[in-house]
């Protein structure tokens, strides 16, 4: 199914739900979180730190108050829940959102994994197979692994 497809069911289940609610997320914003929210669950457990990153990454790139972050990443967890198609939302960010801004979003999945202190073998083939879906050479992905990794003070 295609991410389009699936944003329009769910915008239909939600439009049912919440009749009264104006509130509807963008379509980028909402891949994004799904993405994200994908990696926070690669090693199994979404850790509170996986998500303290996920929703300040929200509120920092799309200017969120914390509560508007918390209802995206409920949103992407709806999603996750029904089908998660790595293609169709990395193509989609990929053709919506700038180089710097998906490079900033390789740089929070490495901050999300890296969070517990450890990175599992899925987690980073993850986070490498997502980075070339979001069209990031394979040294840019490197690179801000190695800046998150030396930000965190967990050099390599």
């Amino acid at each position: 199914m295609s991410f389009a497809k699936l944003i329009g069911r769910f915008k239909d289940g939600l439009c049912e739900q919440r009749a009264s609610s104006s509130s509807e997320h963008d379509p980028l914003r909402l891949a994004t979180a799904a993405v994200l929210l994908e990696i926070g669950y690669a090693d199994g457990e979404f850790s509170p730190a996986e998500d303290g990153d996920l929703a300040g990454f929200l509120q920092r790139a799309f200017a969120l108050s914390g509560d508007v972050a918390r209802e995206l990443i409920a949103a992407a967890a709806e999603i996750r829940a029904k089908t998660i198609d790595h293609f169709a939302l990395t193509s989609f960010i990929r053709k919506n959102a700038p180089l710097d801004q998906r490079i900033e979003i390789v740089r929070t999945m490495w901050r999300m994994v890296y969070s517990d202190g450890r990175l599992t073998d899925y987690e980073n083939y993850l986070v490498r197979k997502l980075a070339d879906l979001l069209g990031l050479e394979h040294h840019v992905m490197i690179d801000a692994k190695v800046s998150v990794l030396r930000e965190m003070g967990l050099t390599t």
